[in-house]
């Protein structure tokens, strides 16, 4: 009679652990910090905090805490933000609220009609733009008003800006792309007196 002698496979160590702060997976070595202490629940990724650093995906290392978004619980600094979570619905966030959308909607255009008259860059915030169109509306809405600038050579800021309506915007860009900066300026003096 011949028996098989039954061989118990080795247990393999465990590769890898669920940290409870990340909620991901990582390596075993992870999990033990300089000193040689292995913490069971918590990566050596959370060490460092205390000394001001934060692991970023990204770059591979330890950063300072001042190159993470505020609140954001992603390990991704701002560089990284978009490649790993968190910046598409920070974006998508500020795009639904009606309010924050035309405020950069109109800085955007803004902007955008800075490389039409020509300038470097413009000296004006989304407040201050907010805060021009507001003494004309109180309760502006998306598209309704825009600001151009009173003098197209001079750089825009709060002091060179009239606000006008999105109507008026279209016929004061067509006399700039037909190079008719006179008759722009005539329009936009007559809009400043009212």
């Amino acid at each position: 009679m011949m028996f098989e002698i039954a061989k118990e496979e080795p247990v393999s160590p465990a590769k890898a652990r669920l940290c409870v702060i990340c909620r991901q997976y990582f390596s075993i070595a992870c999990f033990l910090s300089d000193d040689g202490i292995d913490h069971a629940t918590m990566c050596n990724r959370h060490g460092p905090a205390q000394n001001g650093l934060r692991y970023c995906q990204g770059c591979g290392d330890f950063v300072a805490l001042d190159l993470f978004a505020k609140g954001c619980g992603v390990f991704a600094c701002k560089k990284h933000m978009t490649a790993f979570g968190g910046g598409r619905e920070s974006k998508q966030k500020q795009m639904n609220d009606t309010e924050k959308k035309r405020r950069i909607w109109t800085w955007r255009l803004c902007y955008a009609d800075r490389k039409r008259f020509e300038q470097e860059k413009i000296a004006i915030s989304q407040n201050e733009i907010e805060q021009a169109i507001i003494k004309i509306d109180p309760n502006p809405r998306l598209g309704m008003y825009i600001v151009m600038p009173v003098d197209s050579r001079a750089m825009i800021c709060p002091q060179n800006v009239v606000v006008v309506t999105a109507e008026q915007r279209k016929k004061l860009m067509k006399l700039v792309h037909q190079n008719n900066i006179q008759e722009y300026n005539r329009i936009i003096m007559q809009l400043k007196l009212k």
